[in-house]
């Protein structure tokens, strides 16, 4: 009894130790940071509708500081049946917190599909998107720490309540980002977007939508030094974002 409870225990500081070596061996140092901040999204959509369930938008997006960013959006949908749609787009996204001296550095590209599977239920309208979405960069990386694309998978749970008798709609929505490719360690989770706001149909072709969201963020930056170890740092980031958003259905 004795000897089978000396190899029980033998076996399980093996287990235990031998994955902690491994690990110890591949990272070098692990470090955490951590910011706050608000910032405003002004946006700006221009939708036309085609026969036999087409639709084309174009979108301008202005991100105030410390973002500095802008996203100019061109998209195709497509609804096949009320209760499905479907999309792709491309982004142009513009960095000027990178300085405006060469392209590769301020420039970025994004690519993306989806699908939407929606229902309506008396006032309410109900969906659920998912979107392979592909960000492409062309400045000067090391390959070893950072992808030149990175792939992620985002899924957005909608719920939209329209207020009788009256031009206004109150909406909610939780998006979550997960990534597809992360370089080390396995595929994480790296946003949730909790959202409340209120869709205003001021004419039958104009929209105001005024929400409030709370963008949790969490990246990982590699460092891969010279002995081949790799230095981890957790970087989380926590957005309070106002978004005013003007649509305009031709």
């Amino acid at each position: 009894m004795r000897h089978i409870l000396l190899s029980r225990y033998l076996i399980l500081n093996c287990l235990l130790f031998i994955p902690c070596w491994i690990f110890g061996q591949e990272i070098a140092t692990i470090d955490t940071t951590s910011e706050q901040f608000a910032e405003v999204h002004i946006i700006a959509s221009f939708v036309k509708s085609f026969d036999h369930g087409l639709k084309l938008t174009f979108e301008e997006e202005i991100r105030s500081a410390p973002t500095h960013r802008s996203h100019t959006t061109i998209s195709l949908a497509y609804t096949p049946i009320d209760y499905l749609s479907l999309s792709a787009g491309y982004v142009l996204k513009l960095y000027g917190d990178k300085g405006w001296e060469h392209p590769n550095d301020f420039l970025r590209h994004r690519v993306n599909v989806d699908a939407t599977g929606q229902i309506t239920l008396g006032q309410w309208k109900l969906s659920l998107r998912e979107r392979i979405m592909l960000d492409a960069r062309a400045d000067k990386i090391d390959l070893l720490e950072k992808n030149r694309v990175d792939a992620v998978l985002r899924s957005r749970l909608q719920a939209v309540y329209s207020i009788p008798n009256y031009p206004l709609s109150i909406i909610a929505k939780m998006e979550l980002f997960n990534t597809l490719n992360a370089k080390y360690f396995g595929q994480y989770i790296n946003e949730l977007r909790p959202e409340i706001g209120l869709q205003w149909k001021v004419t039958k072709k104009n929209t105001l939508n005024l929400a409030y969201r709370y963008n949790y963020v969490y990246s990982r930056n590699i460092d891969v030094l010279d002995s081949g170890d790799i230095a981890l740092e957790h970087e989380y980031q926590h957005k309070h974002i106002i978004l005013l958003t003007y649509k305009f259905d031709w």
